[in-house]
């Protein structure tokens, strides 16, 4: 039987460690939950650099009222969430999708408020109807990670509209 030095030894010691460490780390990256992709595009910042497209003081107005009764309800809806209040959320998500009514305008008239919304602004509000919707279904399913895929999906919604119209501090 062949001998190892001191060295030889260590040298065996320290690729094991690796090994090991490596195993154990893709172990723990197999079982994180598949939402993951979706929350980190979901707070990242936005890929485009462009200024955010103006709003006409009277699109400001029709909407100051609005968002911060958004922002409540978005608070109260993470709240529920964190804490898998399944009721809760299912409530709360329809209250969201319900309050995202702001109609198209009929004619191009100046005399329409909603007339001076772009549509890409009724488009953003239709996808945020659908995941709101998406996500009160996936809490009557009781699926933890329906609800955190769906609220994923829901929140990066909120972040493109706000990096489309909200002025950057």
């Amino acid at each position: 039987m062949e001998k190892f030095s001191g060295t030889a030894l260590l040298g065996l010691s320290i690729f094991a460690g690796v090994v090991w460490t490596a195993s154990c780390a893709s172990q723990e990256a197999a079982h994180q939950p598949p939402q993951e992709a979706q929350l980190t595009q979901a707070i990242s910042p936005p890929q485009r650099q462009d200024p955010p497209e103006p709003l006409s003081p009277a699109a400001r107005a029709i909407l100051k009222g609005r968002m911060a009764s958004h922002a409540r309800d978005m608070g109260g809806l993470v709240s529920a969430i964190m804490l898998l209040k399944y009721p809760e959320i299912a409530q709360r998500a329809d209250a969201i999708a319900a309050d995202v009514n702001l109609s198209r305008p009929v004619t191009h008239d100046a005399t329409e408020l909603n007339s001076s919304l772009p549509e890409k602004f009724f488009v953003r509000q239709d996808d945020l109807k659908a995941a709101a919707r998406v996500l009160g279904d996936a809490a009557r399913n009781l699926d933890p990670y329906r609800v955190a895929n769906a609220y994923g999906r829901l929140s990066e919604g909120c972040v493109q509209c706000h990096a489309d119209y909200r002025p950057r501090n």
